[in-house]
């Protein structure tokens, strides 16, 4: 496996697929399916590769295991959408904006999802209370546990 290609997100593939289905007047709708079809087609594209997450450990419990896979969100896609010269980045600017505060009105999650109960985000692969402190995680190479 390539280095890096764990923690890649847009593969080649997925960008040619932005670039094919994004227009620039595509309404949130669109937008949230064109996001589900670009999650759907990464973890295909990452099976079929045999490609799995980076192993991490939690610096505030010491546990150890896979990381969460990659998760594609609506502002992920807009910014995809400026890096790749898909549109100018004043046009993406104005569509975060924008979708900011769409995301506010109709009380949805990064994936453009509503909001059910008190979780905004994404789910996460290790979860766990911690006193006043932030969770980080630390990138572990499997290399290193096995030597």
């Amino acid at each position: 496996m390539p280095a890096g290609e764990r923690s890649q997100v847009w593969y080649p593939e997925l960008v040619a697929l932005l670039r094919r289905e994004w227009r620039s007047d595509l309404p949130w709708e669109a937008i949230v399916e064109l996001r589900d079809h670009l999650q759907s087609q990464i973890e295909g594209l990452r099976a079929r590769r045999g490609i799995v997450p980076p192993v991490i450990r939690c610096s505030a419990c010491g546990a150890t295991g896979p990381a969460a896979p990659p998760t594609i969100s609506i502002r992920a896609i807009l910014l995809a959408v400026g890096r790749f010269g898909i549109e100018p980045s004043e046009a993406v600017r104005q569509r975060e904006r924008n979708w900011a505060r769409y995301r506010a009105q109709h009380d949805l999650n990064l994936l453009g999802r509503p909001i059910v109960g008190n979780s905004s985000e994404a789910p996460s692969a290790h979860e766990h209370e911690v006193e006043d402190r932030p969770l980080s995680v630390e990138l572990t190479d499997e290399s290193e546990e096995a030597g």
